[in-house]
């Protein structure tokens, strides 16, 4: 159960709507970052998870206070409180979107959100961790089992089937009026292409390295596994499995587009890509198939959610709470502030998933929220578990904010000023994936450079 449910939160809600979305407005180029996610996967296996199975920590940010101090580690486990609120919150935006869809309208955004955070915290609640368990299980199965039957349903109702959808791919239509061959995979392998490939598994190296290794809400699934070998296995596992789920997904959203090429009043009044799949499923597929999917979408969004709670009121509870105003407090105490937080973290989710209706292309939103913070991170873990250096604890709080800072900074300017096109266009379109390497090479350098020495 321990390895489906990691399984499942790394296929989430995001993937059921977000990559179909993807392939249906660009290609297949996502799939190039899969490269970088099956080094990523062996490199956690081998370098960070022997280190947690060592340490047996409740929050792997006891790693950090090990190594660097108290300050660091507070930094640290702040960083992730920080990142995984927004992402798990921009997983929520994706589960209201689809609600909203289902209603036709009828029921608005906000009511939605109200809806979906609401029905986490009740369920949580009152299943406790078996409750998420279960629910990650399902989700899992749900998620394969529907995505494999959306593929042939589609099939089955483009014209031509497979050839009616490859000849509207290899002519698709960018919104611009320009033509591009969504099936162009040779084409990415080129080597005038060869940039954008190296970008890409570089990207995906880093993102998965720091998703699987310093993430509370990821790295917990994997120390719930009976040992390291099990855990290292579901990690492996996973790097293998990613690409043909990827291209699956992926497939949906080309399909789609050669659907929707077929039929033009399927897309007549939809702005947002995110909204093309579940339009499908309300649409077109038939009663049992739509109710299925929309169980695997609402697991999917819900399964996510409640296990971030559970990870961020844990990381809350011992980084935070217990070393600065609980040190004495028992075991009761504890568990009735870890629930207060659990609340509450949900209701900043709702907060801020208000405030984040406008936004399309959830997919890459919610990895843009996370490359400010997920690099420094895995700078910081790099250095603690790979090397001895000895780092004052400042120095290492201030060589995260730094960088962090610093990105953000870029990318405010890259937004600002992306419709002029140039380096800021470029950053905001193609190099803002760099942030999350930049910020891990910055600290983990910076650490080398302050080491104490001796």
């Amino acid at each position: 159960m321990a390895t489906a449910s990691f399984f499942a939160a790394c296929i989430s809600a995001l993937t059921f709507v977000g990559v179909p979305a993807e392939g249906y407005a660009s290609d297949y180029r996502y799939l190039l970052s899969n490269g970088g996610d099956i080094l990523a996967t062996v490199f956690i296996a081998f370098v960070f998870i022997p280190c947690f199975q060592k340490f047996r920590v409740t929050s792997i940010y006891e790693i950090i206070a090990q190594r660097f101090g108290h300050g660091a580690r507070v930094t640290a486990s702040a960083y992730f409180l920080i990142t995984r609120t927004m992402a798990s919150t921009v997983r929520v935006v994706v589960i209201a979107k689809v609600l909203q869809v289902v209603t036709g309208g009828g029921v608005s955004y906000a009511h939605c959100v109200v809806f979906v955070v609401l029905a986490i915290l009740a369920y949580t609640t009152m299943g406790g961790g078996r409750a998420v368990a279960w629910t990650d299980t399902l989700q899992f199965v749900l998620l394969i089992s529907g995505a494999v039957i959306s593929i042939v349903y589609i099939v089955l109702h483009v014209p031509g089937g497979i050839a009616g959808i490859v000849a509207a791919g290899k002519h698709a239509i960018r919104p611009d009026g320009t033509l591009y061959d969504k099936f162009n995979f040779l084409e990415l392998y080129k080597r005038k292409n060869l940039a954008l490939l190296a970008l890409m598994v570089v990207w995906g190296f880093f993102n998965s390295s720091a998703a699987y290794g310093v993430d509370q809400d990821m790295v917990q699934r994997l120390l719930a596994c009976r040992d390291e070998k099990k855990a290292r296995f579901s990690l492996i596992v996973w790097g293998l499995a990613g690409i043909p789920i990827t291209f699956i997904f992926l497939s949906i959203g080309v399909g789609l587009y050669a659907y929707a090429q077929a039929h033009p009043a399927f897309v007549v009044g939809m702005r947002d890509p995110d909204h093309v799949f579940p339009r499908f499923i309300l649409a077109v597929m038939p009663p049992g198939l739509r109710g299925l999917l929309l169980a695997g979408v609402a697991s999917a969004a819900m399964g996510s959610a409640d296990s971030a709670l559970a990870s961020l009121s844990t990381a809350f509870v011992m980084d935070f709470y217990k070393p600065f105003w609980g040190k004495n407090a028992e075991q009761k105490e504890l568990v009735r502030v870890s629930r207060f937080s659990f609340v509450a973290f949900g209701l900043i989710f709702l907060v801020l998933a208000l405030e984040l209706k406008g936004l399309d292309r959830v997919l890459w939103l919610a990895f843009r929220v996370i490359s400010y913070t997920y690099g420094p991170l895995l700078g910081l873990f790099a250095a603690a578990i790979m090397t001895d250096w000895k780092l004052n604890s400042r120095r290492a709080a201030w060589l995260m904010i730094i960088p962090t800072a610093a990105l953000f900074t870029v990318e405010m300017l890259s937004w600002h000023f992306a419709a002029q096109g140039g380096i800021w266009g470029q950053i905001h379109d193609t190099y803002w994936r760099l942030y999350v390497v930049f910020g891990a090479l910055f600290v983990f350098f910076g650490a080398r450079l302050l080491r104490q020495r001796t």
